[in-house]
């Protein structure tokens, strides 16, 4: 299933300020989170936070976006939310990790072949800068 579509940008709204929920409302094809991962390509792993410092829940644990757009240096994929977190937890290399400030959030790294290999992944060769 291909997720771009040209249309899309005229019915899509970034949210503005912090939203933990999602990124972007977009009418066509559901909320969407935006994650973007500038070490994937050299750790050869995504972090994906679940417990923030003091605690809660935080990032994948609570997202409301149906598809999750994955960034890194090489790619931009697009995998449907329920679809990544049934990678992250059927995953076997899924690794516990403190991440974040001070270490002080929880995560997981998932091996990036996993998700770029995946079936429900639609995967393109990245077509826009990455700024540092």
């Amino acid at each position: 299933m291909k997720w771009v579509h040209q249309d899309v940008g005229k019915k899509a709204q970034i949210i503005e300020g912090l939203s933990s929920e999602y990124d972007i409302e977009c009418e066509e094809l559901g909320n969407i989170e935006v994650k973007e991962d500038r070490q994937a390509h050299q750790t050869g792993n995504y972090a994906f936070d679940y417990e923030d410092a003091l605690g809660k829940p935080c990032g994948i644990a609570i997202t409301k976006a149906k598809i999750f757009v994955l960034v890194d240096w090489e790619y931009v994929i697009f995998i449907p939310t329920e679809s990544l977190k049934f990678l992250i937890g059927s995953s076997k290399f899924k690794k516990d990790i403190k991440m974040g400030w001070k270490r002080k959030t929880k995560g997981w790294l998932i091996p990036r072949t996993t998700i770029l290999n995946s079936p429900f992944a639609d995967v393109k060769k990245r077509w826009f800068p990455i700024y540092k």
